[in-house]
């Protein structure tokens, strides 16, 4: 029997104008939920969002909200279930090469529904396929996190539950993007709300938008009061 499946969101891939065709191509948008996830803003970007912090899983910190997104394609196969983390890979990567499903820093990785029974050929196949994928996994956690994508390409994190009533989400699969923090010190630590907020207010505003546009789509983690205290006020033209 064919296996639903669905993206796990945190951040741009909701909003970005440049995944909008894999949006319209892979996703049923229309059936994006808001769930439970132990995500932050923790990995310091490079110059295309002006050296500010996006949001990466860490699993520990307290849960925040993410969306789910059910996938236009029903998976009956691993190369279904691999196809669609290529395509996914390909969205976070524009300039990867049609077959890869990592860099050096971050990977796609699968959760599975724990309340469904998932064909053991099907997680076999995709474990082997994160095997033989160069720059796969070893995603950093603190050190009282320990693993969060192991080496069957399964991320370790609760299976996410629906914000409004509880539920568990009603898929059999999910796929999502496990970036690589940047943790200092120690023992090594996430950046603080301070230095998160300090990013965003020396770039002039510009790149606040990330943070902004989160909002606006219902993506939040425990830090988003106090990053707002500290940041600069919204420039409306920007919106």
């Amino acid at each position: 029997m064919p296996l639903n499946a669905g993206i796990l969101i945190i951040g741009s891939l909701l909003w970005d104008a440049q995944r909008q065709a894999w949006r319209d191509a892979r996703l049923e948008m229309a059936s994006a939920e808001t769930v439970t996830a132990p995500i932050r803003y923790g990995r310091l970007s490079g110059r295309q969002r002006g050296h500010t912090y996006t949001m990466v899983f860490s699993r520990l910190c307290e849960s925040g909200h993410a969306k789910v997104v059910r996938c236009a394609h029903t998976i009956s196969s691993a190369e279904d279930l691999i196809a669609e983390a290529e395509h996914l890979w390909k969205a976070e990567q524009p300039s990867a090469a049609a077959d890869r499903i990592a860099a050096h820093w971050g990977c796609v990785g699968l959760l599975c529904n724990p309340e469904r029974r998932i064909p053991d050929d099907l997680l076999k196949r995709w474990a082997h396929r994160v095997r033989g994928e160069p720059d796969y996994g070893n995603v950093p956690q603190t050190d009282d996190e320990g693993c969060l994508v192991g080496t069957d390409g399964v991320l370790r994190i609760p299976w996410p539950h629906l914000v409004e009533g509880g539920t568990a989400v009603q898929l059999d699969l999910l796929l999502a993007t496990a970036n690589d923090p940047t943790l200092t010190g120690v023992p090594p630590s996430y950046p603080s709300v301070e230095i998160i907020a300090q990013a965003w207010n020396a770039e002039g505003n510009e790149h606040t938008e990330y943070f902004w546009r989160n909002i606006d789509g219902g993506i939040r983690t425990f830090q988003d009061d106090e990053i707002r205290a500290r940041l600069w006020r919204r420039i409306e033209t920007q919106r």
